[in-house]
């Protein structure tokens, strides 16, 4: 979806990648929505989702196949020239890495918000982002009672929180906040042009 605000735009796209979690039915419960312990033998999404437990793998392979290529050819249509790029997704890129290295080199993705992990996490200029220099950004916000370590009480941890992105034509500043309000991750990031961009083809005449 492309958002215009006072001189610029930004195109969102938002991607279901909840391929990364799931798998043949026996596999591990804990990390796969198609597993047969959690959910009941006759279980059905109904016409919205899988139609059986069988099924259910299946289902997201072809929804990813599906998404990827829109996603493919919606960013071919961004330009990248005028828009920001971002995707939202629940995983981080580091599931699907070699996917994403290649979408962000080709397209020139500017940045991506992901969530799944219980705590705050901001990746831009640092020597192993190896999406640099595209950010991304693990939200931390939700989990619910959960978390990946024990909360500081007053705030100094990167365990509960929230982003704040303010958004501008040339820049976007990003800023974590914890659950006390602490200012604990920022960065400034600029407009990312896909590989190539701007070099002209040289044609030599006969």
């Amino acid at each position: 979806v492309r958002v215009h605000y006072p001189g610029f735009a930004v195109d969102y796209f938002f991607v279901d990648t909840n391929v990364f979690d799931s798998g043949p039915i026996e596999a591990d419960p804990s990390h796969n929505l198609c597993n047969n312990i959690n959910n009941d033998a006759d279980a059905s999404c109904g016409a919205e989702g899988p139609a059986s437990l069988g099924d259910c793998p299946g289902w997201f392979q072809r929804l990813w196949a599906e998404q990827s290529k829109w996603l493919e050819e919606g960013l071919a249509t961004s330009d990248a020239e005028t828009n920001w790029q971002i995707v939202v997704s629940h995983f981080p890129p580091k599931w699907g890495i070699d996917f994403w290295t290649d979408m962000v080199k080709r397209h020139g993705i500017d940045m991506m918000v992901s969530g799944h992990a219980h705590n705050q996490e901001l990746h831009h200029l640092e020597a192993d982002n190896w999406l640099s220099p595209s950010a991304w950004i693990v939200s931390g916000g939700g989990g619910g009672i959960t978390s990946e370590a024990m909360p500081d009480a007053a705030g100094n941890d990167d365990q509960y929180g929230f982003f704040e992105l303010t958004l501008g034509a040339e820049e976007i500043e990003i800023l974590s906040i914890s659950h006390g309000g602490v200012h604990m991750l920022q960065s400034v990031l600029k407009r990312r042009r896909p590989e190539g961009f701007g070099e002209e083809e040289i044609v030599f005449k006969k």
